[in-house]
């Protein structure tokens, strides 16, 4: 496929972003592929975050301000949503969704739409952020790169709900289709990793997601280690019975009680050899 057909459309939702805003858009416009457009949906900032974007000759749509950073709620889906809003239907192959403080190597795009070009069956994939866990298996939230036609087929946005960002990965899955994470490539973040994880919300996205209760088990051990108190607000989010479940929260559990399965199994003969 020549590089005029693989069109790809940047969406970075963005507030106040004007400390990390010009270096994640100076990387990204040295990509080896370039993108077609790239859409910064400024979320209510009181800074120059707009005007840094235009700088750069970034399309901007602008939300009014709610007074309060929307990482980690299910208001943040409406964000990147506003910038889905504003495609054209079939104007691209791919869409990749950016934090404003993520920036990513020359290659990058590149080397994950040519993975994506190869395998029909893989709609989703992401690169990894320097310092956090290498053994994650699925694609993180900023630096992920969908196929716009699996997209459109759940109707070009995410839901506006707790576990948005993991439900299309799961969705992929179910719908059984493949995801990737692609390891040798590499972005980093401006802020330092993890400081800004909520996991209240995590936990209740967990809850949403259907969950299967031995890797909610792991996520809090892991968590534990680093974070006690994140833990537990983790416990509290996913004890909220008041949180709606997916379509998908059952196939979501049979599918993580297979992983741990074959993680058991991999185990087990590894000991015995």
């Amino acid at each position: 496929m020549k590089n005029k057909e693989k069109r790809i459309i940047v969406i970075i939702p963005a507030r106040n972003e004007s400390k990390f805003l010009g270096h994640t858009l100076d990387a990204l416009k040295k990509q080896t592929l370039i993108p077609y457009r790239i859409i910064l949906v400024n979320d209510g900032s009181t800074d120059d975050t707009s005007d840094i974007a235009r700088k750069f000759n970034v399309e901007v749509f602008d939300i009014d301000d709610r007074g309060f950073r929307a990482t980690g709620q299910p208001s943040l889906a409406n964000v990147i949503n506003k910038g889905l809003e504003n495609i054209q239907d079939n104007e691209c192959q791919y869409v990749m969704i950016l934090g404003a403080d993520h920036i990513i190597p020359v290659d990058y795009i590149s080397k994950i739409v040519t993975i994506m070009e190869k395998n029909n069956l893989l709609v989703i994939a992401s690169g990894v952020i320097k310092g956090e866990s290498q053994r994650d298996t699925s694609p993180r939230g900023s630096g992920r790169i969908i196929k716009y036609d699996y997209w459109k087929k759940l109707g070009l946005r995410y839901p506006s709900w707790y576990g948005f960002e993991s439900y299309i990965v799961y969705k992929a899955l179910v719908d059984s289709y493949q995801v990737k994470v692609v390891r040798d490539a590499i972005g980093w973040s401006q802020r330092p990793t993890g400081k800004t994880t909520n996991y209240k919300s995590y936990g209740k996205a967990m809850r949403a997601l259907g969950y299967h209760p031995l890797y909610l088990l792991g996520r809090i051990i892991l968590t534990l280690k680093h974070n006690p108190k994140g833990a537990f607000k983790m416990i509290l989010g996913y004890s909220d019975l008041s949180i709606k479940k997916y379509d998908i929260a059952s196939d979501v559990n049979k599918l993580q009680f297979i992983e741990i399965k074959r993680k058991i199994i991999s185990k087990f003969r590894f000991k015995l050899g």
